[in-house]
Parts: structure tokens; C-alpha cells; sequence
């Protein structure tokens, strides 16, 4: 048997009246028991699985055409291989134990309550979990580390190509500024692939944390430059970013930039079990109730180039 300070039973209520198990409360505020927040899938790929292990490989096609001359071989050449990610299955999970005493005295169908609330904290739990790779984008502590065996962030990612030609910085460590969101359109504009050759892109997500949300609005959506008492266009616009209020960013300086749309997007969420509930008798002889409930997912990224970090 699980240990008594985990189980809920009536000494939980510790009122002088017994409010929770007498009738006479005219209300129980709780504002945990509410909708679930969830916004994981707005920044990165929502992948499902059945799958143990996921497991990607890069891979880089072939390269440019060489001159030939007159009455020579044409040139023969083979793609590369590069390194390989593993996204491993993680399980989460939690639940209650109430006895029965509790549960058939209690006044507040607390069985009920707290079985919808063990809902909402699973799909919570998911997207707080998530959200670590944003929070923790120069360390591979919860997301691992890419392709190129470096973090998620990083100033030299390097592709398959030989020499430098194919490395990137996709890690500014800078404020949000119209400066900074310049360097963004320089970032994309410029994005080379793996063989060190231009492919450019898209970006249509800005994430910031909600201190920076204003910020944001002034920089993308006045007509005029922000900042400026002129009649200078404000260019930015034309970018087309979509703000993302993310409210899991914990950091107040805290944004990056996603071609989240573009088909190489690749930091990604596995699930291969969405929450499962069980509700059961405690297997024992005391008629307690046990409601517990799991879940399976990983995450992580292989290839981070369509991710730029703005700051941490």
C-alpha cells in the first residue's frame, strides 16, 4: 500500500467545521479545476507513432555540375551521409488514491472532480515539458542534441558539405529589435542546405514571451518604422510573421523566429500514447479508490536551421 500521507482521506479536510464532508459550504473555489492550456503545437512538428525508438538519418544529395570538357568522362558523384537522431518514448504520469470513507462523505464528489482535473494536468504536463527545449535551447539537457551533434541553438552548425561553406549560426543572443528581426530576414534569405548551397526560406512564426508581445507589435505592425517620427515604410510588414504570444517561454527576453510551414521544419514531438485513465479499487481491503493516468512522448530535433533563437 502506497503511503498514507498520498492518500486522500477525511483528516485532509482540516476546517474547524468540517466544511468539505458537512453540508453548509455554499461553494468549493478551486481555479485549478479549469480548461486545459496547450500550445506545444503551434512550434513544432505533432507527430504520432508506434513506435519504441524514432530514428532519422541525414542524408545530403549531390552536388553541383562541374564544366566538362570535350571528350571527357563526365564527372562521377554520391551523395553523403551524415549523422543520425533517435527519439526514445519517455512515460509521464500520475494519479490519486481516496478512501472510501472520503469519497462517500465528502460533499464535493471530490472522485470526480479530481479525475477531470488529473485530465487537465497530463495535457499540461505535456506542454510544460515541451516547452523546455525553448527554454533550454543552448543545452542538450531535455532535447539532446541534432544531426550535427550540437545543440539546439548554436553559432557554428555545420552541414555535410566539406569546408565551411554549409555552416550557420541560427543563435543571435540579442534583444527583440528591428535590428535583431533585420538579421531574421538576412538569416532566411540567405539559408544555405547541407552541400553549402543557397535554399532560403520562409519564416512565418515569431514566438516571444509576453513581456516582448508589445514589443513585437510595434516592431511588425505599425505602417511607419517603429520608432521613427518619419515617413519611412516599415518593411518588416511585408515579412508576414505571425506573433505567438508562447506563455511557456519563462525567460522576459525570450523569442525565436520558425519557418515552421516550410517541409523541413524538423523539431519535432513523438506520441505514441496519448493520456490513458484508469479508475480502480485499491488492491487491497481498505475500499479505496485509485484513478491514475499515462502517457508515452519525446521530442527533440534533428536538423534546427529553420529554428533561429532570437535570445534565451
Amino acid at each position: 500500500m502506497g503511503a498514507t500521507h498520498s492518500i486522500i482521506r477525511t483528516d485532509f479536510d482540516t476546517t474547524t467545521q468540517k466544511d468539505l464532508l458537512n453540508t453548509g459550504l455554499r461553494k468549493l473555489f478551486d481555479n485549478t479545476l479549469r480548461a486545459a492550456k496547450s500550445e506545444y503545437s503551434t512550434v513544432v512538428n505533432d507527430l504520432k507513432t508506434k513506435e519504441y525508438d524514432e530514428r532519422d538519418q541525414q542524408i545530403a544529395g549531390l552536388g553541383l555540375a562541374e564544366s566538362v570538357r570535350e571528350g571527357r568522362n563526365i564527372p562521377i558523384q554520391m551523395p553523403t551521409l551524415g549523422g543520425t537522431v533517435t527519439y526514445t518514448q519517455a512515460g509521464f504520469g500520475t494519479g490519486f488514491r481516496i478512501t472510501h470513507k472520503m469519497d462517500y462523505f465528502n460533499k464535493f464528489s471530490f472522485l470526480k472532480r479530481w479525475t477531470k482535473d488529473l485530465a487537465k494536468v497530463m495535457t499540461e504536463t505535456k506542454d510544460i515539458e515541451i516547452a523546455r527545449m525553448f527554454n533550454n535551447p543552448t543545452s542538450s539537457t531535455y532535447q539532446g542534441t541534432g544531426f550535427d551533434s550540437q545543440v539546439m541553438a548554436y553559432a557554428t552548425h555545420t552541414g555535410l558539405a566539406s569546408g565551411t561553406g554549409d555552416n550557420y549560426s541560427n543563435y543571435a543572443d540579442a534583444d527583440l529589435s528591428i535590428s535583431a528581426i533585420e538579421a531574421v530576414r538576412y538569416y532566411y534569405a540567405t539559408l544555405v542546405d547541407d552541400n553549402g548551397i543557397w535554399m532560403g526560406a520562409t519564416p512565418n512564426i515569431l514566438a516571444v514571451q509576453p513581456t516582448l508581445y508589445i514589443t513585437a507589435k510595434e516592431i511588425l505592425g505599425s505602417e511607419g518604422k517603429s520608432g521613427e517620427m518619419s515617413n519611412t515604410l516599415n518593411v518588416l510588414r511585408e515579412l508576414d510573421l505571425k506573433i505567438f504570444e508562447y506563455h511557456r517561454l519563462t525567460s522576459t527576453t525570450a523569442w525565436f523566429v520558425e519557418a515552421k510551414a516550410d517541409s523541413n521544419f524538423d523539431l519535432n514531438v513523438f506520441t505514441s500514447m496519448a493520456p490513458q485513465f484508469w479508475t480502480k479499487d485499491a488492491p487491497d481491503t481498505t475500499k479505496d479508490t485509485i484513478v491514475i493516468s499515462l502517457q508515452y512522448f519525446t521530442y527533440g530535433f534533428g536538423d534546427p536551421r529553420l529554428y533561429y533563437c532570437g535570445n534565451t
